[in-house]
């Protein structure tokens, strides 16, 4: 195991006891936001597990759907009107494109970069390659083929610094939604301590 393996490792049993037990509310926008903010939380420990058994097909993959189930989250409880709330309690939010939630979290969260638009663009389309077994599965099987799966460690250490960092923004965003301000606040420095590290770049095939 890595040092970046060791940091999701130790970053997932931390947020494990900042908001395990968590009393959560229990209205309509808060209980769909917090669903999938949980869901991010918990993919994220499913990857460290995975990452320690170097199924990374599967990382990639869950990558993609912790990114997902973040944005959604924030989407709801910072942009979504009633009746957005109504509908996606029905039927999901099938009618909004990914990328006009992805430019609705940014303007509430206030990350003028763009951050995760660049997000959007540069890397998940390409872990949505494994989410849905598009080509990329098949490009990581090596060459010549029969070789091994190829994942070059450069990716697979961006890939879990990537989880590492969803991870701490949707414990962030559940603590400040369930109004636990301290627990925002640490979480809050976690991301800052987070940050000045080495950057994560995009993934590539």
């Amino acid at each position: 195991m890595n040092e970046v393996q060791e940091e999701l490792r130790a970053i997932v049993a931390w947020i494990s006891e900042q908001t395990g037990g968590m009393p959560l509310p229990s209205d309509r926008r808060a209980r769909m936001a917090l669903g999938c903010l949980d869901l991010a939380i918990e993919h994220q420990a499913g990857i460290c597990i995975l990452a320690e058994q170097s199924l990374w097909g599967s990382v990639y993959a869950l990558v993609r759907c912790m990114f997902d189930a973040f944005v959604r989250g924030v989407w709801l409880a910072r942009c979504a009107t009633e009746m957005e709330l109504e509908s996606f309690e029905l039927a999901g939010l099938r009618g909004k494109p990914f990328r006009d939630l992805v430019e609705d979290v940014e303007r509430a969260l206030g990350h003028s970069r763009g951050v995760l638009s660049k997000l959007r663009t540069s890397s998940w389309a390409i872990f949505s390659d494994f989410t849905n077994a598009g080509a990329g599965p098949a490009r990581r099987l090596g060459n010549p083929p029969g070789a091994g799966r190829n994942y070059p460690a450069a990716d697979t250490d961006q890939a879990l610094r990537l989880a590492t960092a969803l991870g701490l923004l949707s414990a962030t965003e559940l603590a400040s939604l369930s109004g636990h301000r301290d627990v925002a606040l640490a979480c809050k420095a976690r991301v800052v301590k987070f940050a000045a590290t080495p950057g994560t770049r995009p993934a590539q095939h």
